[in-house]
């Protein structure tokens, strides 16, 4: 007996275990097809998903008013509804439908008749100090809203500026030569609308998958772990792991005879993960895709040598699902699985490289986003998840061996 014929013995008892395969490839998809749908790219396809969700309410009712109204809608990256009441803005934020109210009180046109070029840029006093509200604008967000809720309203505020920009620029004889007609800005701003209609017609690729599928291949990938685990528990209980042991093989071989076929099932849930990623939601795979093999076999390897060392230190499989769900999920949520490293906070992003997801994460980021990749990036978080993959062996080496011996 050699560490092959252990290697395949074991892939036909996992390509029997039927809990293994739905843990390990059809839960993944189901988890990245439901973040899919919920953000508009999947089955619920939205066009309008991406776009930042601005209701406005005018209680100006003036010709400013519905020239600011119509500037704001021209911008793609907002979608603008108007309502006539703010009750009826703050029923569209409740539902979802909003993500921010503008309020044109009455005094809009009024102010905007009287500011002159210099308030634009007055430090002290004007929209540049004061804000939207110089403007008797009224920006209204959700109390969740956080960081997110202060960038629209940054939004808007700069919108604002330019559109009541080229109004004080006219009645300036100075500034009024620099200023475009408005017939001109008309004809401008017709030719740009074309130019949008024929952008926004072209197929867009679904950049939420650009971390969505990374995140959960990662952490579903580390899922191996617990079936390892199990499988190791179940030949200990069995006698079979026993009587291996008692083959002159050696204890190295039986080990990677036993660990090769859950690293191959990792290698395979990796690959058709992220290329149900590129078929089902035209996700890119960078522009040199070949980086993305080496990533893949060294998380896998990252995985299966922490299954390895969780199946020594574990004996029964009440211990498995504890540890080892814990171990997946405090890891994964500390990584940036679950949310883009970039969003935190820069000792939370120095805590999560103690993990071997990170690592992966960085460099999947890396090929997946990067005009260019950085090999030098790409061969140091792979070297780090080598590295933890020769410490978690070893250890479980160790471990088992003394184990066995005991």
């Amino acid at each position: 007996m050699s560490a092959w014929h252990i290697t395949v013995k074991d892939l036909l008892l996992l390509s029997r275990d039927k809990r293994a395969l739905v843990l390990l490839l059809i839960l993944p998809l189901m988890f990245i097809s439901i973040v899919g749908m919920s953000t508009g790219q999947l089955l619920t396809r939205d066009e309008n998903s991406e776009r930042f969700k601005i209701v406005v309410v005018d209680l100006n009712k003036s010709d400013t008013s519905r020239d600011l109204v119509t500037e704001l809608a021209k911008k793609t990256e907002l979608l603008i509804t108007s309502v006539p009441s703010k009750e009826s803005a703050d029923d569209l934020v409740r539902s979802g439908d909003a993500s921010l109210i503008l309020i044109v009180g009455p005094k809009f046109e009024e102010l905007v008749e009287d500011i002159r070029v210099s308030d634009i840029f007055n430090s002290k006093n004007g929209p540049a100090a004061t804000g939207l509200a110089a403007l008797d604008l009224e920006v209204v967000t959700k109390p969740n809203s956080a960081g997110i809720g202060r960038l629209l309203e940054g939004v808007v505020r700069s919108q604002v500026i330019g559109f009541i920009a080229p109004i004080a620029a006219r009645k300036n004889p100075v500034t009024r030569a620099w200023v475009r007609s408005k017939e001109a800005d008309d004809e401008t701003t017709s030719v740009a609308s074309a130019v949008t209609t024929q952008e926004m017609s072209k197929p867009k690729q679904n950049a939420v998958y650009l971390w969505v599928v990374p995140g959960f291949t990662v952490m579903f990938a580390f899922f191996v772990i617990s079936i390892m685990a199990r499988s190791f528990i179940i030949e200990r209980d069995q006698g079979t792991l026993r009587r291996l042991l008692m083959a002159p093989i050696g204890t190295v071989p039986v080990l990677v005879g036993k660990t090769v076929p859950f690293y191959l099932t990792s290698v395979l849930q990796c690959s058709l993960l992220f290329l149900c990623g590129r078929l089902m939601f035209g996700m890119p795979w960078g522009s040199q895709p070949a980086y993305l093999i080496p990533v893949i076999l060294c998380t896998s390897a990252a995985a299966t040598s922490l299954g390895l060392l969780l199946a020594t230190l574990v004996h029964t499989d009440q211990q498995v699902s504890s540890y080892g769900t814990t171990l997946i999920l405090m890891f994964s949520s500390i990584s940036g699985c679950f949310f883009p490293r970039e969003f935190f906070p820069k000792m939370m992003r120095q805590i999560s490289l103690f993990t071997p997801h990170a690592w992966s994460l960085k460099a999947f980021d890396a090929v997946l986003t990067q005009p260019i990749v950085d090999p030098q990036l790409i061969a140091t978080c792979c070297g780090m998840l080598l590295v933890f993959t020769a410490v978690c062996f070893t250890t479980g080496w160790w471990r088992f061996r003394a184990t066995a011996q005991g």
